[in-house]
């Protein structure tokens, strides 16, 4: 799947996984995944889509506090990667990049249920991360927190079960955190919410936003077809455009380098 920017995709950490893994094969650096994570990290600085696009699988991560030396620091000055080129080309042997500090972030691959698919319905609009973040609030309520942690610490475990249980996940795939702020910008992606539900569509376990929106995910173990219509028929009354759909599964190598002839 060719990985849209604005759509809630995560391309931007895809982008920046591919720009490292080839200059790691280019460069001959041999360098680790575990190492080319921190030169990720120090570009994207959002282990969660970085970690799965490099990794793979069903990922959990984060991301330790930098020093403000390195906080303040932003990769990659277009002055180190391009530097005017002197008149006799002289090569100095300098490394124009700065290396990043070393274990920055960590990941863990959590069991994943391999009968659950990703039904991903992609509208023909953009939305930038940028103008979804401005809807967030500067802080939140204890409730709204609580609520959140609550379900994020179960999920990861109720998506590994065999058989899964659709009335748990659904449950736990549940936001206080940034759906609602962010549902104007999907118009009636509340309505898609509230409709389309496991107790519904056979097969369904639930629905969120995919990343910032506007892409809306699904999780579900059969019936994608009539689930994704199903979503697409709610969204296309509210706004006039294009909807794709994709049934998407889990990478467990994550990234790779096929050819670099």
């Amino acid at each position: 799947m060719a990985c849209m920017p604005s759509r809630g995709l995560g391309s931007s950490a895809a982008a920046v996984v591919a720009g490292i893994l080839l200059g790691n094969e280019v460069g001959q650096l041999h360098l680790t995944k575990e190492r080319m994570f921190d030169y990720c990290l120090m570009v994207e600085r959002h282990p969660d889509n970085v970690a799965a696009a490099l990794f793979g699988s069903f990922v959990g991560t984060f991301m330790k506090t930098l020093s403000p030396a390195d906080t303040a620091r932003s990769e990659i000055p277009l002055s180190e990667v391009l530097p005017e080129i002197s008149a006799g080309g002289i090569d100095t042997g300098e490394l124009p990049i700065h290396k990043p500090p070393l274990n920055i972030g960590s990941y863990h691959q959590f069991r994943f249920n391999t009968d659950i698919k990703s039904v991903v319905v992609i509208p023909d609009f953009k939305l930038d991360t940028s103008e979804a973040r401005k809807r967030l609030p500067q802080s939140y309520s204890r409730e709204d927190t609580v609520f959140n942690a609550q379900r994020c610490s179960l999920l990861p475990v109720l998506l590994g079960e065999d058989p899964p249980n659709a009335a748990k996940i659904s449950e736990a795939m549940r936001d206080r955190l940034h759906q609602q702020y962010r549902a104007d910008l999907i118009p009636d992606f509340n309505k898609v919410l509230q409709s389309v539900t496991y107790d519904a569509y056979p097969g369904l376990l639930g629905v969120s936003l995919s990343g910032a929106g506007p892409s809306i995910l699904a999780l579900a173990m059969s019936n994608f077809e009539t689930i994704a219509q199903a979503i697409i028929a709610i969204l296309a009354e509210a706004k006039e455009v294009h909807y794709d759909w994709q049934v998407l599964e889990l990478a467990p190598e994550g990234a790779t380098v096929e050819d670099c002839e």
